[in-house]
C-alpha cells in the first residue's frame, strides 16, 4: 500500500467565526475521520517529517500542515471541533512504499575512517536500513548519518568479507525535505580494497 500527502496547499486553511466574520483558526487541533458524521477516526498519520501522530495542529496562519494519511486513503473528513466536518483530498499521487537505495563505494578507506555527504532529501521520506560490504582487509565498521545524527545506534561491523551485512534497528529514520544524508567508514583494518555502504529509503515515489 502507499500513503497520500495532505495539507500545506493553497486551500488548506482552517477558519473560525469571530464577531460575525470569518478569521483563520491558528493552533486548531484537527482530527480526521472516514465519515462526515460518526464513523472511525484516522489515527495512523505521519507528519511531513515522517513522525507518527493521531492529530495535527494548524500553524499561526491557520494552515493545515503537511501530513501523510493512512495507507491507501486519498480523502478524509477533517474535524476542527466545530459543528461539521470538511472533506479534504490528497495532493497528487501516493508516496510509494518502494524502497530506493542510495550508496557509495569507498576504495582503499583509511584506517581511521572517512565520511562523505551523498544525498539531499527532496521531500519527506524514511530510512529503513543501512548495509555494508567489505572487499579484502580484516575488518571495518561503518555507519550513516542524517543531518549529522547516526542512523545506527552502534556502528555496523563488517566482520565477514565479501558478504552483505545489515545494521541493527535504524534510529533517526524520518527525513524531511532538505535533510542531508552521509555515509561513514568509522574504521578499517588490514587495508580493505573497498567498502560499499548502502542506505535503503522508503517514500521517494
Amino acid at each position: 500500500m502507499a500513503r497520500y500527502t495532505f495539507g500545506a496547499g493553497i486551500a488548506d486553511f482552517v477558519v473560525t467565526p469571530n464577531d460575525g466574520q470569518w478569521t483563520v483558526a491558528s493552533g486548531a487541533v484537527i482530527a480526521f475521520w472516514d465519515a462526515a458524521d460518526g464513523g472511525t477516526q484516522h489515527t495512523d498519520l505521519l507528519t511531513g517529517a515522517g513522525t507518527p501522530v493521531t492529530e495535527v495542529v494548524t500553524d499561526e496562519y491557520g494552515m493545515l500542515p503537511q501530513l501523510r494519511g493512512p495507507d491507501g486513503v486519498s480523502g478524509m473528513w477533517a474535524d476542527a471541533g466545530g459543528s461539521s466536518r470538511a472533506w479534504v483530498e490528497a495532493h497528487g499521487g501516493a508516496a510509494s512504499d518502494t524502497i530506493t537505495t542510495k550508496g557509495v563505494v569507498v576504495p582503499e578507506p583509511p584506517a581511521d575512517g572517512v565520511s562523505y555527504v551523498i544525498w539531499r532529501a527532496p521531500h519527506a521520506c524514511t530510512v529503513t536500513a543501512v548495509r555494508g560490504y567489505r572487499e579484502g582487509g580484516s575488518g571495518a565498521t561503518v555507519n550513516a548519518t542524517a543531518n549529522g545524527a547516526d542512523l545506527l545506534a552502534v556502528d555496523l561491523s563488517l566482520s565477514t568479507p565479501d558478504t552483505w551485512l545489515s545494521g541493527p534497528a535504524v534510529q533517526n529514520a524520518p527525513m524531511a525535505a532538505g535533510d542531508t544524508l552521509a555515509v561513514a567508514v568509522r574504521s578499517a583494518a588490514g587495508t580493505p580494497a573497498a567498502i560499499t555502504i548502502l542506505i535503503d529509503i522508503q517514500g521517494l515515489g
